[in-house]
């Protein structure tokens, strides 16, 4: 699936803060996957000028852990969203890495559905949740999971 306007340019970043009992099954190639799949048929700048970058943290730890919390951030300046996103650490330690490639891209989509909801000057963030839930769907990444799982 080639979005017109792709020019193999890099938009969506991903990295990962996990517990090491769960790294492998997030970092090892699901993050990968998602990243290259984004980076090869979806430009940003095919839905407006205001938001060039979008980084994104995964992050996998103990519930105990309260160092790393969620956040999204726009970056007018530099042009970028950034965006870090708990995973429920139970499901990602019990779930196969297929499962786990799920979980993350659900959680990436609603947080582009939450952005959406921000108010970005040029910048068509609506149209951006559609591409990329249809980039998804085709990709076979969007299965039912747990409600609990991504809310």
């Amino acid at each position: 699936m080639q979005i017109p306007g792709t020019h193999n340019i890099e938009n969506f970043f991903f990295t990962a803060i996990t517990w090491h009992e769960v790294s492998a099954k997030i970092i090892s190639t699901n993050l990968d996957l998602i990243r290259q799949s984004l980076n090869q048929n979806i430009s940003l700048r095919s839905y407006g000028t205001s938001v060039h970058e979008i980084a994104y943290i995964f992050v996998a730890l103990r519930p105990t852990n309260t160092l790393h919390g969620e956040m999204m951030r726009y970056y007018k300046a530099k042009k970028e969203v950034f965006i870090q996103k708990k995973l429920p650490f139970e499901l990602v330690g019990a779930y196969s890495e297929a499962k786990v490639l799920s979980l993350i891209a659900n959680a990436y989509l609603q947080s582009l559905q939450d952005l959406s909801k921000r108010k970005i000057s040029d910048f068509d963030s609506k149209q951006l949740c559609t591409d990329v839930q249809q980039l998804f769907q085709a990709e076979g990444w969007l299965t039912v999971l747990e409600k609990e799982a991504i809310g």
